[in-house]
């Protein structure tokens, strides 16, 4: 009898081992998506952030004016490291970002006028923790110790403003609008500005400027600090 041989032919061996290979190459490939390292956003951080309300001022007068976000549990935050984008959802709405380094517009500080409540100039960038401490750890109103490492990290607990340029009542609304203008170097013909009023009809986001992260977002619906 002449015995015939498949040289062709695969041995189960092989075959179970082949499987037990592929196998673990995709669970290897599942478990790298899964945990994150193949990844173009990195997530947001821990951090619960809210909008509690808008700082108005005194209407024809100078003052501090802006709104007014909490941390209100996590990790915490720089102040330097955020980003707003405010959008009005009404037709033909303006649409603005505003970054920390985005210092308050020139052509409203100092200028008082009727119905309206515009930001001093002692506020050099946009962003400001409330409840500010000097060197000595004790509460100030010198705004020359908000730009501090101390005052620009944002705990559990605290709170912080975006610094409006103007706040602009409405006779016509109970709603107030708040006005942001960055300039970035060209006064005239600013990088982007917009007036929103404080209400659902205006969104907003705040988000991490260097992973494009988002810590919070929400509508402009709060209480009148």
């Amino acid at each position: 009898m002449v015995n015939s041989r498949n040289d062709d032919a695969v041995s189960p061996v092989v075959g179970v081992m082949l499987m037990v290979v592929v196998t673990i190459i995709i669970a290897a490939t599942v478990s790298v998506f899964s945990t994150g390292f193949v990844s173009d956003t990195d997530a947001a951080p821990g951090t619960l952030v809210e909008y509690v309300g808008v700082l108005t001022g005194q209407s024809g007068s100078l003052g501090e004016i802006g709104l007014v976000f909490e941390n209100k549990g996590g990790e915490t935050l720089l102040l330097s490291d955020m980003n707003l984008h405010l959008k009005s959802t009404l037709s033909g709405g303006d649409e603005v970002s505003i970054s920390y380094t985005d210092a308050p517009s020139s052509k409203y500080l100092d200028i008082p006028v009727p119905d309206e409540a515009r930001l001093l100039s002692d506020f050099t960038y946009r962003m400001k923790k409330i409840g500010i401490v000097d060197k000595d750890g004790k509460a100030t109103n010198d705004a020359s110790y908000a730009t501090t490492v101390a005052n620009s990290k944002i705990k559990a607990g605290d709170r912080f403003v975006i610094h409006a340029d103007r706040f602009i009542e409405d006779g016509k609304s109970k709603y107030g609008r708040v006005a942001y203008v960055s300039d970035r170097g060209m006064e005239g013909s600013p990088y982007t500005s917009g007036e929103f009023e404080v209400s659902s009809r205006t969104t907003y986001t705040l988000s991490d400027k260097n992973t494009g992260a988002v810590i919070s977002s929400g509508t402009l619906v709060g209480s009148v600090l």
